[in-house]
This record gives structure tokens, C-alpha cells and sequence, in this order.
């Protein structure tokens, strides 16, 4: 992954005149991340977004090293006909650290969905943790939504686990299983619970991977929105930094 420093930007702009750079306090340091993944479709939380379609997503996020960034996320949408749905672009606000073998994020989403027939968009707060184990990496996080698109509040709920498998030709292999609980105050939508698998393959500055998403929604009792979408699904996808 490639990042490029404004350090020298903010040095020239904030040092006073006649100091020098060196006796200046140290400059803070922001980082420019960005990347790109094409896939044979995309997954959310156990629900297909692009209607079995190819995905293609992207997204650049400006860093700080004290923990802070803000970015923004763009990707393929496709909720069905009734939705007029093209795409999703996400704005988002959070503060991540790692404190020895934790790792904390916390952070705020807007999920905008342009439609012309309906109002998709709505707005989360998510908070989560992880612990390096070294030979695995349990960790686990919360979504919560005081207005879910389709009614009322909704919380997701998260515990996932990677492990590494090491390297293979120059790839270094990973394995990854989560597991999440969707709950929903409008209980016509129905809650459920949905699983993933996924085998990843990383080199340099990209990333290959394999997956399969399941969930128990029953479309003839389910109200979700894409409830004739979220059943088992394989996908792959290919992703690079920039």
C-alpha cells in the first residue's frame, strides 16, 4: 500500500518565520490511502447488493497518525427494480489505535443510495475491538442505526477471527470466518444471522480472495428489502492499493 505524506505541506505552512524547520515542533502527519475492488459480486452482512452482477467499488481515505481519518466510499448498487438503485456512496468519520496487541476503532457512516423512488439512505455508529493472539485474531464490533431506511433503529452485531496460513510463492495466505446478528426494532423486517468464510491471498500491493455468505432469512416470512437475495452466495474479488 502506497501513502503519500503532507508533512512538508504543513511544515512550510505552520513554521513560524526565522525558526528553523529543526527547532520547530514535530510535525503531524497525514496519510492518503486509497484502493479499488472489482468482484463477481458484493456482499453485505449476508445480502447480495448487485443482484449477482460484477461489483466495482472504491475508496480514498486521508489518515492521521495520531489515529483520526475521514473518507469516502463509492460502489456498485443494485436493490431490484422498484429501488432504481446504481449505486452506494458511504462518508465516513472515525479514530482507530493499537495499544500493544489491541486494536480499537471507533467511527461514524453516512450511507447515501441515490434513488428516484424511494429513500434509501441512513446513518450508523460503529465501534470495535480485536486481539492478536499471534497464530490467530479474535475480534468483534457493533453497528447501531437510530434510522434504518426501512423503519426504526437497527443494531448489527459482529464476531469474526483471521488467521494466517503463511506465505506461498511470494503470497501471503489468510483465512478469515465472521458471524453477525441483524436486529431490527420494526420487527416486520424480521431479524436473522449470517455467516461468512473467506480465503485471501496478498501480494504487495494487491489482494485476491475467495468467499462464501450465508444467512437464515426465509423469504416467505423475512420483510427485508432484499430478502429474495440473501441466501448462499460464493463470490471473488480482486483488490489494489493505490
Amino acid at each position: 500500500m502506497k501513502s503519500r505524506s503532507l508533512a512538508p505541506f504543513l511544515l512550510a505552512g505552520l513554521a513560524a518565520p526565522g525558526i528553523p524547520a529543526s527547532a520547530a515542533e514535530p510535525a503531524s502527519t497525514f496519510h492518503w490511502d486509497s484502493g479499488a475492488v472489482l468482484g463477481t459480486s458484493r456482499m453485505w452482512r449476508g445480502q447480495q447488493q448487485t443482484d449477482g452482477k460484477l461489483a466495482l467499488s472504491g475508496e480514498l481515505k486521508l489518515s492521521h497518525d495520531g489515529g483520526a481519518y475521514a473518507g469516502i466510499w463509492a460502489g456498485s448498487l443494485d436493490l431490484g427494480p422498484d429501488t432504481d438503485t446504481q449505486a452506494e456512496i458511504d462518508y465516513f468519520v472515525g479514530w482507530g489505535r493499537r495499544f500493544g496487541k489491541w486494536s480499537v476503532n471507533a467511527g461514524y457512516l453516512y450511507r447515501q443510495r441515490p434513488s428516484a423512488t424511494m429513500s434509501l439512505d441512513f446513518q450508523e455508529v460503529t465501534a470495535s475491538v480485536s486481539y492478536d493472539l499471534g497464530a490467530v485474531r479474535p475480534g468483534g464490533g457493533v453497528y447501531y442505526s437510530w434510522d434504518y431506511f426501512q423503519g426504526g433503529r437497527s443494531t448489527y452485531v459482529y464476531l469474526n477471527l483471521r488467521a494466517p496460513f503463511g506465505t506461498v510463492h511470494g503470497f501471503h495466505l489468510t483465512g478469515s470466518a465472521a458471524v453477525g446478528h441483524y436486529d431490527f426494532s420494526n420487527h416486520a423486517i424480521g431479524n436473522y444471522e449470517d455467516a461468512d468464510l473467506r480465503l485471501i491471498a496478498r501480494r504487495g500491493a494487491w489482494q485476491y480472495s475467495v468467499g462464501l455468505s450465508d444467512t437464515n432469512v426465509r423469504a416467505s416470512t423475512s420483510g427485508l428489502l432484499t430478502r429474495d437475495r440473501s441466501g448462499a452466495r460464493a463470490r471473488a474479488e480482486v483488490l489494489v492499493m493505490f
